[in-house]
C-alpha cells in the first residue's frame, strides 16, 4: 500500500472518531462524523480563500463582491447533544490531514469521492435518489476524451448532477496536466439535488485551489432538481466565487520573479571560477 493510500485510510479512521454519541448506532455516528468534517472543512476553506485573496492584494471591503454563500449552505446536522459528543481534536486533525493529502497529490485529484461513497452510500442508501458515483479513474478517462486545447477565451464546464465532483475534478485535473495556465480560463457551474453532495464538491475544489495555488475563473455550485428546478429560477446555491483579476496578476508576478531567481541561481552555479589577479586583491583589500 503506497503512502497516499495509507494517509486516506488514516483520514477515514480519524473522521470516524469525530462523533461518539453513545445513543447513536455506529452507522449514525459515522454519517454525522463525515458530514461534520465536510461542513467544517468547507467553512474553513471559504475563510482560507478569503484570506488568500486579501494576501494577494484584494481589499477586505471587496470580498463580498467575489465570495458569496447561499441559503443552501447547511449548518451542523445534529442536535445540541450530538455537538457535545463531537471530538474537536479529531475534527481539527481530520481537516488538516485532508488538506495535507490534497497538497501532496496532483492538482485537482479526487480524494473524497470514493471515501464518501464508502461511508454514506453503502448498503443501498443512495438508491432512493439514484446516487451511484463515477469512479475517479473512469472520470479521468472521460476527461481526456473531451480535452480542449489551450484557449485564451473563457471556457465553461457544467455538470448538472455533480455528485461528489468526480467529473468536475477530472476535467480540471486533465486541463491542468496539459496546460496549467488554461485552468484560470474555466468557469465551473455544477448542480446536485443533494445539498451534502454540493458541499463535498465545493470542499474539493476549494481545497485544491488553496493548497495548489491554482484558480479557476469562477465557481458556482447550485442545489436543485435538475429536471424541475435547474432552469426555472428555483435553484438555490451553496457557494459562488469569482477569482479577482488582481489575484491572477499577482500570482503571475510572483511566478516570474521565482523563474528569474531560478535562472540566476543556475547561471551562478555554472559560472567558471578564475584566479584573482593582484589588482583585484588590492581593490578587495582597499
Amino acid at each position: 500500500m503506497n503512502d497516499l493510500k495509507i494517509q486516506i485510510v488514516n483520514l477515514k479512521k480519524t473522521i470516524f472518531k469525530i462523533s461518539d454519541n453513545p445513543k447513536k448506532s455506529d452507522t449514525q455516528n459515522q454519517d454525522l462524523s463525515f458530514k461534520t468534517f465536510v461542513l467544517v472543512g468547507l467553512m474553513s476553506g471559504i475563510e482560507t480563500l478569503a484570506q488568500r485573496y486579501v494576501h494577494y492584494g484584494l481589499p477586505k471591503t471587496d470580498l463580498n463582491n467575489y465570495i458569496a454563500t447561499g441559503e443552501a449552505l447547511q449548518r451542523f446536522q445534529g442536535t445540541q447533544e450530538d455537538w457535545e459528543c463531537i471530538d474537536q481534536d479529531s475534527l481539527a486533525i481530520a481537516v488538516n490531514l485532508y488538506n495535507s493529502i490534497v497538497k501532496q497529490s496532483d492538482p485537482f485529484e479526487d480524494i473524497l469521492s470514493l471515501l464518501a461513497e464508502d461511508i454514506l452510500l453503502t448498503k443501498g442508501r443512495g438508491v432512493a435518489k439514484g446516487q451511484f458515483m463515477t469512479p475517479p479513474d473512469f472520470a479521468q478517462f472521460m476527461a481526456q476524451l473531451i480535452y480542449e486545447p489551450k484557449d485564451l477565451n473563457p471556457q465553461k464546464f457544467c455538470d448538472p448532477c455533480v455528485g461528489y465532483g468526480a467529473l468536475m475534478l477530472a476535467h480540471l485535473w486533465n486541463q491542468h496536466k496539459k496546460d496549467p495556465e488554461s485552468v484560470k480560463n474555466i468557469d465551473v457551474i455544477v448542480n446536485d439535488i443533494d445539498p451534502f453532495m454540493c458541499h463535498v464538491s465545493a470542499l474539493q475544489i476549494l481545497a485544491n485551489t488553496t493548497q495548489h495555488n491554482s484558480d479557476v475563473k469562477g465557481f458556482v455550485v447550485l442545489c436543485s432538481d435538475v429536471i424541475t428546478q435547474y432552469k426555472s429560477g428555483d435553484a438555490k446555491f451553496v457557494l459562488n466565487f469569482i477569482t479577482p483579476e488582481i489575484v491572477f496578476n499577482r500570482i503571475d508576478e510572483l511566478q516570474t520573479i521565482k523563474l528569474f531567481q531560478e535562472l540566476m541561481s543556475e547561471a551562478l552555479d555554472v559560472q567558471p571560477t578564475k584566479k584573482s589577479t593582484d589588482s583585484e586583491i588590492l581593490v578587495s583589500a582597499v
